[in-house]
């Protein structure tokens, strides 16, 4: 198992770089943002000041190295030596802040997002995947499959416009949610706090589709494991009910859970900029958004490094939890 983590973790590594290296050459490709940023009637020395303190007056090969080396734990000394040091994203081209300010700031709350709307997915999607596999192909379970498959189909910008406008505005007398907000308000005596009430409608929003996917490969891994010889031995033992599906077929049924999981988790990350530009959720979603929209390439690097990392972390897990799981996929 050591072996085989210290080969994900050197895939990981050249899926980092790729990405990295992918992005950085699109946004070469661009047209200069120097000239857009500073706009058409700036004065030529501004436009090549900036040029030059972003090192864009460098040839492509140079501005790459010098990125790469940004990234590296590894920096050089006066002296000519060698020193570690804190992997560096650069600065935005709005306002000179450093990136790794603005993910520090967005972060957060993209990951309370993404992990409130994923374990609401596995809770109710493995349950719920489990109970129709136990009750077999009825009128029950036709229906909830139809509606996971119509969950699947939804896009998510118009998911998220229809809970905040139903939930959030037409039955906000019932519910009591509001239709946006950020995820922390100012208390007047206690200061910053998290609004756990504006976490509600998204998380229902941006876990829709991934709880349709659990319901479906719930319910077609446990009805494979049932059909299995020792679940026939086990019920021919006596053994029935939750505790079968629990100690036989539950952890045999859940790689393909977690390989979907693993995949949806580090795609939210990234994808939940309509979820939060819809509900004002001011996480990195919506950040990376704004960076596209601007040609802002450090901001856009750092996010697409921590997305890549994340991916990368999640499936080094995952693998782990394999073996947990599933004794059948150990290594010696």
């Amino acid at each position: 198992m050591i072996q085989r983590l210290l080969r994900q973790s050197l895939h990981g590594l050249g899926v980092l770089w790729g990405s990295v290296t992918l992005v950085f050459l699109i946004f070469s490709q661009v047209p200069d943002p120097a000239r857009a940023i500073a706009g058409q009637n700036e004065r030529v020395e501004a436009i090549e000041s900036f040029r030059a303190i972003h090192g864009l007056d460098l040839p492509l090969g140079q501005r790459y190295l010098r990125f790469l080396g940004e990234l590296s734990p590894l920096g050089r000394t006066f002296d000519g030596g060698w020193r570690l040091k804190w992997p560096g994203l650069g600065t935005s081209y709005f306002g000179e802040r450093p990136v790794v300010e603005s993910l520090v700031e967005s972060l957060p709350a993209t990951m309370l997002l993404a992990c409130s709307a994923m374990g609401m997915a596995l809770v109710l999607g493995i349950f719920i995947g489990l109970f129709l596999a136990w009750r077999g192909d009825g009128a029950l379970a036709k229906g909830i499959i139809g509606l996971a498959t119509l969950g699947m189909s939804a896009p998510s910008f118009f998911v998220a416009i229809l809970v905040a406008w139903g939930l959030g505005v037409v039955w906000h007398d019932y519910t009591g949610l509001p239709a946006t907000g950020g995820w922390r308000v100012l208390d007047p005596f206690e200061g910053p706090q998290v609004a756990w009430k504006h976490l509600i409608l998204p998380t229902l929003t941006l876990g829709i589709r991934p709880l349709s996917v659990v319901i479906q490969l719930t319910r077609n891994a446990a009805a494979d494991v049932l059909e299995e010889s020792y679940v026939r031995t086990a019920r021919a033992k006596g053994l029935g009910g939750w505790q079968l599906m629990r100690r036989h077929v539950a952890r045999n049924a859940m790689n393909p859970v977690l390989t979907a999981a693993s995949g949806w988790f580090a795609s939210m990350l990234a994808g939940a900029v309509f979820v939060e530009y819809v509900f004002g959720w001011n996480g990195m979603g919506l950040l990376m958004f704004r960076a596209l929209e601007q040609g802002d390439l450090p901001v856009v690097m750092g996010g697409v490094l921590v997305v890549a990392t994340t991916f990368v972390v999640v499936n080094l897990v995952v693998d782990v939890l394999y073996g947990w799981l599933d004794p059948r996929v150990r290594l010696d």
